[in-house]
């Protein structure tokens, strides 16, 4: 059994999101419907992609998530669900003998645990598939949990939301649904930064039009849509739950079937969303040594590395010909910093890497201002001060 190939190969060697051409005689004719010609192809590059390097696990991955929709939506027969529930018996103060939490039978009960086991599991599995992404999975299940949570406190103010017009419960629905764009807002941009990044590093060509062929490759247009997506499936999947929930004499309403299956298709659709909102950047920057996170969020970091650096004691090096001082330090923990060569520029960086401020590469042998000697940055600090 051979090895598998390196997360981000798969999605950077072989067939190319541009390598994709399919006729366009709508966009052509009009042009605001070009956007709609770029989301089929990155479909099916997307399409290509799953079905060329999902293996077990991924697929083992989206079925336990299925299961945990089916679980949470689906009684098995008990009846706790289809019967409308003891609605005498509420809360969940489990110190209150009258307290519906007490009074659940132990058949619901285990089925809710073993609910809250498979979304457990589901959630672990994608860390282990998924590492680099590991905190936007977190990211999604709240924004999940904020629309669950939002919904049934609405519902338990007006259980007919939002047909029963309650101020209140409008509200707290406002409030979720806000934390739902915010939180899937802070995903998508800390995601399209950090592509933008990559592209940048990693693609960069003095031909800009490489730059741009490079960008297309790396589109996010369908991944954004698909986020979109979830944020609008997880509102109508909790409103649903809630209110099938909330009815209370099922068989005397018409259509009280229909949520249960808006509340099951839609979470179907949800935890495929939630598999391929993670998958994609993943397999676009898995091979990459970076951080899925913001640019704020990026400097803000090297911001306090740059600190923690600086409080360090450094010393600095002596040109090895006449022993004056040259533009170049090594703190105690070995690091060298050189400042740049460029005039006017005060940045500086390690020898061999991008200077911190304009960009340019900083060169790995230092030249004495006083003396214009020229050697390799080891030699301005001599063996002798390290004893």
């Amino acid at each position: 059994m051979g090895d598998e190939p390196e997360e981000g190969l798969v999605f950077h060697e072989g067939t190319r999101l541009t390598d994709l051409k399919i006729k366009q005689n709508l966009s052509i004719d009009y042009p605001r419907l070009e956007p709609l010609h770029h989301l089929k192809i990155e479909w099916m590059f997307q399409f290509y992609k799953i079905r060329s390097t999902w293996n077990n696990g991924h697929w083992i991955t989206l079925a336990v998530g299925c299961l945990a929709v089916i679980f949470s939506g689906w009684d098995f027969g008990i009846g706790e669900l289809a019967s409308g529930g003891d609605y005498y018996s509420v809360g969940i103060n489990p110190s209150d003998e009258d307290s519906g939490f007490r009074n659940l039978p132990a058949a619901p009960f285990i089925l809710t645990l073993m609910t809250l086991g498979l979304w457990a599991i589901f959630l672990l599995r994608l860390w282990s598939i998924y590492p680099l992404m590991r905190s936007q999975a977190v990211s999604m299940y709240v924004a999940l949990l904020a629309a669950e949570f939002s919904q049934f406190w609405a519902h338990g103010y007006d259980p007919q939301f939002p047909f029963g017009y309650v101020g209140f419960a409008f509200a707290v629905a406002l409030v979720g649904l806000i934390l739902v764009i915010f939180v899937c807002f802070i995903l998508q941009r800390a995601v399209i930064e950090t592509r933008d990044l990559h592209v940048e590093e990693k693609h960069w060509h003095p031909d800009p039009r490489q730059v741009d062929i490079a960008m297309r490759d790396h589109s996010l247009l369908a991944w954004s849509v698909g986020l979109i997506s979830y944020c609008v499936l997880v509102i109508i999947h909790s409103w649903a739950g809630a209110h099938y929930v909330a009815v209370r004499q099922p068989d005397a309403i018409t259509g009280w079937w229909l949520l249960k299956f808006i509340h099951l298709i839609s979470g179907l659709i949800m935890v495929w969303l939630i598999m391929v909102v993670l998958w994609y950047p993943q397999i676009m920057l898995g091979s990459a040594d970076i951080t899925i996170e913001s640019d704020r969020s990026r400097q803000v970091g090297r911001t306090q590395s740059s600190e923690k650096k600086s409080a360090q004691p450094s010393r600095p090096g002596k040109c090895p010909d006449c022993g004056a001082e040259t533009p170049v330090k090594m703190r105690a923990n070995g690091e060298i910093s050189a400042a740049c060569a460029i005039d006017g520029c005060n940045g500086s960086a390690t020898p061999g890497e991008k200077c911190s401020v304009c960009g340019t590469r900083i060169s790995s042998r230092i030249i004495c201002l006083a003396c214009n000697c020229s050697a390799p940055v080891g030699n301005h600090f001599s063996d002798d001060e390290a004893w």
